[in-house]
């Protein structure tokens, strides 16, 4: 039983190691529970991806499950030209804007509303009182990001949170490297300092385990009825 666990172990550690293109290649050979590997590879990017679209979180989930899908659906048409990364971004923000075309719900935040000062909590200890006040630093800042219009948000989300570089951002939304830099300057722009320097923005956004694995669940099933359905 020991060796068994630790064949599996293995296994995980080779499938975590394997290039995206070898495990794109598996998958269109007929291993599509392959596909599982790549969305626990970039559930967080696409989330914060999408979450600069919309702010409604079962929306957010619902176009993340489709992005898959179409993904799974269209994976023959990847050449490698970009990063897989890329690709994947590109069809998410297609996605994103095609539901918020069909829902008039989403709607953002006007930060000139916010008043008063947030003291931001001192991150050299995480006792049980500063752990509270790090927490809310990071839905003042997330709060915050939302209210940057949808073009500057999804710039900052990329490279301020994700740290993707201006190059691979400028692949996925079709834009100049300096227009992406614009962007990402006026963004800063309107951020307050404090907000900036608050806190570690690589936490906010954080696409935690019960939602990984509730849409690679949902969305392995439903590649397993497009296949009985063939």
């Amino acid at each position: 039983m020991a060796e068994e666990n630790t064949v599996k172990k293995k296994d995980v550690i080779i499938d975590n190691l394997m290039p995206d293109i070898v495990v794109i290649q598996r998958i269109l050979e007929g291993q599509t529970e392959m596909f599982e590997i790549l969305m626990r590879r970039y559930n967080e990017l696409l989330y914060r991806t999408i979450r600069s679209y919309i702010d409604i979180d079962a929306d957010v989930e619902d176009t993340i499950q489709d992005t898959y899908v179409k993904a799974f659906q269209k994976l023959y048409q990847f050449k490698n030209e970009a990063l897989f990364s890329t690709w994947l971004i590109r069809i998410g923000i297609n996605e994103a804007l095609q539901r918020i075309r069909k829902s008039k719900k989403h709607k953002t935040v006007d930060i000139t509303n916010e008043n008063g000062t947030l003291q931001i909590a001192d991150m050299s200890f995480m006792n049980p009182e500063s752990n509270s006040i790090y927490k809310d630093s990071k839905a003042f800042i997330e709060k915050a990001v939302d209210a940057l219009p949808h073009k500057y948000k999804i710039v900052y989300m990329l490279k301020e949170v994700e740290g993707m570089e201006i190059s691979e951002i400028s692949k996925g939304l079709d834009l100049s490297n300096s227009n992406v830099k614009v962007r990402l300057h006026r963004a800063r722009n309107m951020m307050k300092d404090y907000i900036l320097n608050a806190t570690n923005t690589q936490d906010i956004f954080e696409f935690g385990n019960s939602k990984c694995d509730r849409v690679v669940e949902n969305v392995m099933r439903r590649i397993q009825n497009l296949e009985t359905n063939k």
